[in-house]
């Protein structure tokens, strides 16, 4: 396996390198001497911090470093796993013990070019994104911004500029941050659905042109009565998280995007991550096509046309950033993870003290993951349409993603399936590869 890495590594160093004699001549002695190291320096200033030295990177690490007799049994249990789920692409990575061992990809990124996945190309992760916000809100609390116990709106609360003065119910001045991170904002979906997916009744409502932004959003369900008092009922929330996107932008001076990008991604030495976009056309480099294969997947957009259009396409993931709008890779949410598992093998953006609050709330709701228990499982899933996600660190040091562009009938069952197939999986490895494949990518 080592002497793969090398042989691989020396080719693209070649490629990468060729404009600098000097460094490919020290990099080609290095391989030969066996001497371990990375083609950049101890932070990520090597490749800089722009989408653009992602993009020279990426390519770096491919499926082919993961080729390891260890690892066959996994590649096959994957490639059934996609084959009978019916996904069209699909993107994995393993860590243990802090080091990336396992990073492959499945299927196509794009079916009708055949353009194969590999550990570069960029997914929507839906609801992981959650975790992403829960986390900025924390960096916020450790650098003294706010507490838990701020109120959102009112005189008083973060948001109170002229844009949140509508509001209908007094009972929204009694929301918190935490009820914000623990939906049990005093929403429910019982009312009028779920309002980041509902652009064209929101737009008819607020006599909007077009699709329905964030601002709309916000307007419309402050004009509406709050069903319960905040903290009494648990409703699974995206536009609570919505909100918390716009807390972090009020605290912190920046839009939701810089701040994170700036405080959490960047000092973890991760350029490629982004927020999604609306239309097809706007895909990002490297970012796969989406694929919603149920039985009703199409409806008009949301732009008001009439065009009937993929269900992967017909929401705002724009307006949705903060709940559900992020890309990534299979192996940026593994160095994410390392950075926030409480594991000592690496260093963690925040404390442990905000890491064991993130699990130890006041309602015993945790921050972000979606179930997660002090010495045990933290796991994350993430599902649009066109979009399946599951982040998981397990207490003995491993840590596993999957990331999928499909969406079909079987999509129900696709945490429970994939889970039972890592578990066995991993049960079965009697020994780990001591490699970190995170040397090999544009993060160290």
């Amino acid at each position: 396996m080592q002497r793969n890495l090398q042989n691989l590594t020396s080719f693209r160093l070649k490629l990468r390198f060729q404009a600098n004699p000097f460094a490919t001549a020290l990099a080609f002695l290095l391989l030969y001497l066996g001497v371990p190291f990375s083609i950049s320096d101890s932070s990520q200033a090597a490749w800089g911090n722009s989408y653009e030295d992602y993009l020279r990177s990426v390519e770096l690490l491919t499926n082919e470093h993961s080729d390891a007799p260890g690892f066959v049994e996994i590649d096959k249990a994957m490639q059934d796993f996609v084959q009978r789920q019916g996904i069209v692409g699909a993107s994995m990575g393993i860590v243990k013990n802090g080091k990336l061992v396992y990073a492959k990809g499945f299927g196509y990124a794009d079916e009708e070019t055949q353009e194969a996945v590999e550990p570069y190309h960029l997914f929507r992760i839906g609801s992981v994104s959650k975790l992403i916000t829960a986390v900025a809100i924390m960096k916020l609390r450790e650098d003294g911004h706010l507490q838990m116990e701020d109120h959102v709106f009112g005189e008083d609360g973060i948001l109170s500029s002229e844009l949140y003065q509508g509001i209908k119910d007094k009972k929204y001045n009694q929301i918190t941050v935490e009820h914000l991170l623990t939906h049990t904002g005093g929403w429910s979906k019982r009312t009028y659905g779920d309002p980041m997916f509902i652009p064209l009744k929101i737009a008819t409502a607020m006599e909007t042109d077009g699709a329905p932004d964030l601002d709309n959003i916000i307007q419309f369900i402050l004009s509406k009565p709050l069903p319960y008092r905040p903290g009494t009922r648990y409703d699974y929330s995206n536009f609570g998280y919505c909100l918390l996107g716009r807390v972090i932008e009020e605290k912190s001076g920046m839009s939701y995007e810089e701040y994170v990008k700036s405080e959490i991604l960047t000092p973890l030495g991760i350029t490629g991550m982004r927020l999604a976009k609306n239309r097809p056309e706007d895909r990002c480099e490297n970012e796969v096509k989406y694929y919603d294969l149920s039985s009703n997947n199409v409806r008009q957009d949301m732009y008001g046309s009439g065009e009937l259009v993929s269900n992967a396409y017909s929401f705002n993931i724009e307006a949705l950033a903060a709940a559900g709008g992020w890309l990534a890779t299979s192996t940026d949410l593994m160095k994410f993870l390392v950075a926030v598992d409480g594991f000592k093998d690496s260093p963690d953006i925040l404390s442990n003290e905000s890491l064991l609050s993130m699990i130890e709330t006041k309602s015993g709701r945790p921050y972000g993951w979606r179930s997660a228990q002090v010495g045990g499982t933290w796991w994350r899933t993430g599902t649009l349409a066109g979009t399946s996600a599951l982040i998981k660190r397990q207490q003995d040091g491993t840590s596993w993603v999957i990331l999928a562009n499909t969406s079909n009938h079987r999509s129900r069952y696709f945490t429970g399936r994939i889970n039972y197939i890592m578990e066995r999986e991993l049960n079965k490895l009697e020994e780990w590869p001591d490699h970190n494949l995170f040397t090999l990518s544009y993060y160290q």
